[in-house]
């Protein structure tokens, strides 16, 4: 958690230049080997990179303004604001006890923390949800840089949450009023081409949460904002900015413990009005801690941090934009319930509900970009109507089932499944898989090999979230390649004297790899030999294939084949072991006699 840094003074004009800008390609490609790590993430920084059309940075220098105003601030320590901690290592202070309202006390009568909903606390949420961005240090307009690709990420996933045709995840936030009205969305938050400055001058060495304060109030004027009150600036940082209150990736040196971001709301020294910010530091300081592939892998995923970590303080400061008086559960606390973040709506939910509760949903988040779309990191929100977590406000799951798929026993099967849903993670269940294949849990894909037995195999995948499941049906066709099907003393099933005439007997003769020893398991379960189809009755012999159940076989997993007409296990009668024995059916026994090799 974090204390509020109070401000009153506020900010003087700055002269504005207007930096028209187009970042690199939309690219994927994996970093050269022989790069060194810093190198490698760099290039591969480059390479993942969106182009956003329209987006311009707009250069300013603060230092005069953000000076005058530090010089004349005033502090005041208010309760803590959200912060999402590190994954590992976490070591925030417990905050100082809080008496819960009525509506809290109420609540926990009836659920336990971390699963209870939270309440207002007397203040406003944000109506019409309005973010800026500002950019500071030296390298964000340049084109090339970590930081520009980094801006480029930012002001996309901004400027791509809020309209409803892609956005209900935000509007997970509408279902939280304050008396005069609630959050409402359908425009973007984010205007490319106003809303974006980079203050060139360099921070403090070591700044404090009230210097981004001063800088977020600094950054009014050149931003022009007016309705501060559904405004948000989130104060961006470059890599290896030391802070005084304890970013997990300090002085761009990875901690034991720490935070990656956090947001409050300093006054504007008008009235009783407030200005909502959000320190966002340089997320991959912090490496893995702050959210680096946390849902996407290779290069994609060195953004994730920024918009898991950027989204989470921007959902917080739609519905408690002036902590703590919006929506929060008091009684949902680090030292309470084991939460080491808070109870805000973001906060029960961080990093899938880790360490308490583990099975929150979080995905991707699929936004505009110019013409075309980009998934965003995002993990999911409170929500007092849902009692749980939820990726979206409008849930949709569909899964295509695949066509008849036919698969060889012995050979590698890998089906994986076409989901698509705005929900965030999915569990898979699969029954009826032909032996041998198996399902991963958590991403649907299907693999392995089939063993034990041919046929035709009827299974059913279940997918399911938090909010529907869908049953799909898979027919799998499992057959063998031609083989020979070894049994008692290593003999090989055998046409008796390589005939394939109708009635022919099937007798056990050394391996020679000849034609009349090459069978073949078809998915029908039929035992295809020279043409023909093993029969049986008391013996087995060749006949033209009918698809009857007299010619039906099923390989237990002891090797047994049993035919289906009768339940008889094909066995070798012969105890001599000669070659020329022929083969007949009796009851099973699972014995050596009856135990066969796969063609």
């Amino acid at each position: 958690m974090k204390i509020r840094a109070v401000l009153t003074t506020g900010a003087a004009m700055a002269t504005v230049a207007a930096v028209a800008f187009a970042g690199p390609a939309l690219t994927r490609g994996p970093a050269a080997h022989s790069l060194s790590a810093a190198a490698a993430t760099r290039a591969a920084m480059t390479s993942s990179s969106i182009a956003v059309p329209g987006m311009q940075i707009h250069v300013v220098n603060l230092h005069q303004q953000f000076s005058r105003a530090l010089a004349s601030k005033r502090v005041v320590t208010g309760p803590e604001a959200g912060i999402v901690p590190m994954m590992t290592g976490r070591g925030t202070a417990a905050p100082a006890a809080t008496t819960a309202g009525p509506a809290a006390a109420a609540a926990a009568a009836t659920c336990k923390e971390p699963d209870c909903n939270m309440s207002r606390h007397g203040g406003k949420v944000q109506h019409a949800p309005h973010v800026y961005l500002l950019l500071w240090g030296p390298d964000w307009a340049t084109a090339g840089t970590d930081a520009n690709s980094v801006a480029n990420y930012l002001a996309a996933l901004f400027a791509g949450l809020g309209p409803a045709k892609y956005d209900s995840w935000s509007t997970v936030t509408s279902q939280y009023g304050d008396g005069t009205g609630h959050p409402v969305f359908g425009k973007p938050l984010l205007n490319l081409s106003t809303d974006i400055i980079n203050d060139a001058s360099a921070p403090p060495t070591t700044v404090t949460p009230d210097e981004i304060a001063t800088e977020a109030l600094s950054s009014m004027t050149p931003l022009k904002i007016t309705d501060t009150a559904d405004a948000q600036v989130v104060v961006a940082f470059e890599s290896g900015q030391c802070f005084s209150d304890g970013f997990a990736g300090n002085c761009g040196v990875l901690q034991n413990s720490g935070y990656c971001g956090w947001h409050t709301a300093a006054p504007t020294g008008t009235g009783t009005a407030y200005l909502p910010f959000i320190n966002l530091p340089w997320q991959l300081d912090a490496n893995v801690g702050c959210g680096q592939n946390f849902v996407n892998g290779g290069s994609p995923g060195l953004f994730d941090g920024w918009s898991l970590v950027g989204g989470h303080e921007y959902s917080e400061a739609v519905t408690d934009p002036n902590p703590n008086t919006g929506y929060i559960d008091l009684q949902d606390q680090p030292g309470k319930t084991g939460n080491p973040s808070g109870g805000e709506i973001a906060d029960k939910c961080v990093w899938g509900g880790e360490p308490w509760r583990l099975n929150d949903p979080f995905g991707d988040v699929t936004l505009p970009v110019g013409t075309h779309t980009y998934p965003f990191a995002m993990q999911s929100l409170w929500s007092n109507a849902a009692k749980r977590c939820i990726m979206t406000s409008n849930p949709k799951l569909f899964v295509r089932a695949p066509g008849p798929q036919k698969a060889v026993l012995g050979k590698a099967v890998s089906l994986p499944l076409t989901t698509v849903t705005n929900t965030g993670v999915q569990k898979y269940k699969a029954t009826g898989l032909p032996h041998g294949l198996t399902i991963t849990a958590h991403t649907g894909r299907i693999s392995g090999k089939p063993t034990v037995t041919a046929g035709t195999f009827k299974s059913k995948i279940t997918i399911s979230d938090y909010a529907k499941t869908v049953t799909i049906g898979i027919t799998w066709f499992v057959s063998s390649t031609p083989g020979a099907i070894r049994g008692f003393d290593a003999k090989c099933v055998d046409s008796a004297g390589g005939k394939s005439n109708n009635g022919n007997r099937l007798d056990i003769s050394s391996c020679t790899g000849k034609a009349a020893q090459k069978l073949t398991f078809a998915a029908n379960r039929e035992l295809q030999l020279l043409g023909k189809c093993v029969q049986g009755g008391t013996a087995a012999f060749l006949e033209p294939c009918k698809g009857t159940s007299n010619q039906a076989w099923t390989r237990q997993a002891n090797g047994e084949y049993v035919l289906a007409a009768n339940g008889k296990c094909l066995t070798d009668p012969g105890s001599s072991k000669t070659n020329g024995t022929k083969l007949t059916l009796a009851a099973c026994k699972n014995t050596a006699n009856q135990h066969w090799s796969l063609p």
